[in-house]
């Protein structure tokens, strides 16, 4: 007899390895920190709602970092409080992510400048900084996510399927660049 698979049955080896979550206060970035801990990850969230990832970090036995991750001033803060207190950094989730939706003719610049500094720009600078440590460890891994909207274009949501479109292409670099490192 065969026994289903199931998420909770399957586990990927991360036991004691060090995980940065960005964006993982809520929703996909919680259930991927959610995730990660059930595998015995050290792990730390890096959000900038301070009230749920600091509940969720309690609840966990994580640890919270606030951090808006299109200030390079966070984002170097939160690698280097990473490597102090655990030494390494083994995975990076490129999680953090917004969007602002508006009729194109209606977008303004602002909304449409904050969504690429977010977004694309975010997932730039925390997968350059974490590089750096990896490419010391000659090991680690970056997940960026994306959305269908990197392809698939919804009209009122245009800087969030730039943003997307961006970070496919910025992953493809990123891995291109950063093979011979080690980095996956």
């Amino acid at each position: 007899m065969n026994t289903p698979i199931t998420s909770s049955s399957v586990h990927f080896g991360h036991q004691d390895r060090v995980v940065i979550v960005t964006g993982g206060a809520q929703g996909i970035g919680e259930a991927c920190v959610r995730r990660f801990a059930r595998e015995g990850a050290k792990l730390v969230i890096a959000d900038v709602a301070n009230a749920p990832g600091g509940a969720l970090a309690r609840e966990l036995g994580a640890t919270y970092m606030h951090c808006d991750v299109g200030d390079k001033l966070d984002v170097d803060a939160v690698v280097d409080k990473t490597v102090a207190a655990f030494g390494r950094i083994d995975v990076l989730v490129n999680n953090a992510g917004i969007f602002k939706a508006a009729d194109f003719l209606e977008v303004s610049e602002d909304d449409f400048d904050e969504v690429l500094r977010v977004n694309l720009k975010g997932s730039f600078l925390m997968g350059q900084a974490v590089a750096r440590v990896m490419a010391t460890q000659r090991d680690g891994a970056i997940v960026n996510m994306s959305s269908v909207n990197g392809v698939l274009a919804i009209p009122s949501i245009a800087s969030y399927n730039v943003s997307k479109g961006g970070i496919n292409q910025l992953t493809r670099v990123m891995a291109l660049a950063l093979a011979e490192h080690g980095i996956r």
